[in-house]
């Protein structure tokens, strides 16, 4: 029965982040559907979510003025969750038409989006950070995406640059995979979810959201709902500067996993494949299986734990699971550092912000309020 239980639980830890990415690349290559690409140019909202952004407010500014598209198609919406510092002051300065602020009191960033695409003129609506840089061409990269009817929402992703340098830095194990998967999940019909710091929507198909949602899941989700498609721009993209402060990656998992979790209950109807069809099956691989990879985890270690002794081939596989543990541990302490151990160091820290953020959805903690945290 241990034995039954060791690879019942090694498959489902591994399955997210090994099977099931293996195997919606290949049924995307097997059975594709792409979708048309053009060259409109509609008008555009660029909304820019803020709290306390003093420190990089006038960088994306100037950014944002900054990118190749017609001025008079485009409208930069600065919104402040109840920012307390001098972004607001920073923003009233910039004489550019285009650039208006909306400064709302503290009620969480979702319930501020609700308000201001609202009051969004463009047909397109862009969501971003304040330390998110777009290069010249996304928003044309984005927008030509909208050209096919049946796409409802275009996502990019985020790239890596110090600030000063040239040169990006290679996105970590995490990064490549969410990418890789999402491209696929995109050339079958829709991609899970949206990088927040990055994407656009048909202003017609945004839905009010409650304020726990986390906006770059459900608002997908909700174009969906609409039979729209939700699509991965591999050409779209931002840079932001890399963090390397675990305890901030700690506590965005916790949240995230948290307000996902919420989400993901008040949605189930999206994991019914009679109803949403491939696209049930990506939410449940993608989002709910990866969330339970924890308990997979504790599953996988007590069962091998149990058959150490049994044989050497298990006896092997308990040594390696405690080996991959401490080089995990000793990356995060900053003790070691090197490709195997940052996968190992970022595995540990996910699974245990997504532990926590499942204590906290069953206890019924709710992260509504955000505070960015610049490294």
């Amino acid at each position: 029965m241990a034995e039954y239980f060791f690879w019942f639980f090694l498959i489902l830890t591994l399955y997210p982040y090994v099977i099931y990415p293996l195997l919606v690349s290949v049924w995307s290559k097997v059975a594709p559907r792409a979708w048309t690409k053009g060259t409109e140019q509609p008008t555009v909202t660029l909304i820019v979510s803020v709290y306390n952004e003093e420190g990089v407010i006038q960088r994306k500014l100037d950014n944002a003025l900054a990118l190749d598209y017609p001025p008079e198609r485009l409208q930069i919406m600065v919104v402040s969750d109840g920012s307390t510092d001098t972004t607001h002051e920073i923003v009233g300065a910039c004489d550019d038409e285009r650039v208006i602020l909306k400064a709302y009191q503290r009620a969480g960033k979702t319930a501020c989006l609700n308000r201001a695409v609202a009051e969004a003129s463009g047909d397109i609506v862009v969501f971003t950070d304040a330390n998110s840089m777009f290069p010249p061409q996304a928003l044309q990269m984005m927008t030509r995406n909208f050209a096919d009817e049946s796409v409802g929402l275009v996502t990019g992703w985020t790239r890596y640059r110090r600030s000063g340098s040239d040169v990006e830095e290679a996105p970590g194990a995490y990064a490549r995979l969410e990418k890789i998967t999402k491209d696929a999940e995109s050339r079958i019909s829709s991609c899970v979810g949206a990088d927040g710091a990055i994407f656009a929507i048909r202003k017609e198909l945004y839905q009010p959201l409650e304020d726990q949602d986390i906006n770059d899941f459900v608002i997908p989700l909700n174009v969906i709902g609409q039979r729209r498609r939700v699509v991965l721009d591999g050409d779209v993209y931002c840079l932001e500067e890399p963090s390397e402060d675990a305890g901030k990656e700690y506590r965005r998992q916790v949240r995230m996993t948290n307000r996902t979790l919420g989400a993901m209950r008040r949605n189930l109807k999206y994991l019914v494949p009679v109803d949403f069809g491939s696209f049930a099956f990506f939410l449940l691989s993608h989002k709910l299986l990866r969330f339970l990879v924890p308990f997979f985890v504790v599953g996988t270690f007590f069962s091998g734990l149990a058959l150490m002794t049994s044989t050497l081939f298990y006896g092997l596989a308990f040594l390696a699971m405690i080996l991959l543990v401490l080089a995990g541990s000793l990356g995060l302490m900053g003790y070691a550092q090197s490709r195997l151990v940052d996968v190992c160091a970022t595995f540990l820290l996910t699974c245990a912000g997504q532990a926590v953020g499942w204590f906290r959805f069953f206890t019924g903690k709710k992260d509504t309020m955000w505070t960015p945290q610049r490294s």
